[in-house]
């Protein structure tokens, strides 16, 4: 726009008028503001409504593909089993040991990764359960390897027998 024109159209405009616009063009402009935000979750919403028809229209064989490398995701590190791990355990401490100092040594001596969100319990539940009769109880929340308890009770089982026998030759 000239200036000649500017000066024009200022003088054609009264003071009332300007000041009736002003609020005028306030109210434009955040409206302006409005509309491009609108259109930008527009936006948005369109391009999540053309992912889910893209998985709709995906193929039986795309599906299993993403199925396999989900589960390729989460797949397991081999580890040795868990009973196998705190029988070794209590064969190097080689005393009885209670719950959390088992679980302690499983997961910083033997580096054992587990995924459970209650180690500690699941844990309890196999040395409970001994469904493997890998261990003993050998006191109130203490356990032991049953080899252990096998062979001391045998040589106890022996000792007495061979006592019973010299008691027998003395008489």
């Amino acid at each position: 726009m000239k200036k000649q024109d500017l000066v024009a159209l200022l003088k054609s405009v009264s003071v009332d008028e300007l000041k009736r616009a002003i609020p005028a063009k306030e109210k434009l402009e955040k409206l302006e503001k409005r509309k491009k935000s609108l259109e930008k979750e527009l936006a948005s919403v369109d391009k999540q409504i053309e992912t889910l028809a893209v998985r709709e229209v995906a193929s039986p064989q795309a599906r299993a593909r993403k199925k396999v490398a989900r589960k390729a995701k989460r797949r397991r590190v081999a580890q040795p089993s868990l009973s196998s791990l705190v029988a070794e355990i209590l064969k190097e401490k080689r005393k009885p040991l209670r719950i959390n100092d088992i679980c302690d040594a499983l997961l910083k001596e033997k580096k054992y990764k587990t995924r459970a969100k209650n180690f500690k319990a699941q844990i309890r539940v196999m040395m409970y359960r001994n469904e493997k009769g890998l261990f003993k109880k050998a006191g109130p929340g203490l356990f032991k390897l049953a080899a252990d308890a096998k062979t001391k009770t045998k040589t106890t089982k022996t000792i007495k027998k061979r006592t019973k026998k010299a008691t027998k030759k003395k008489k």
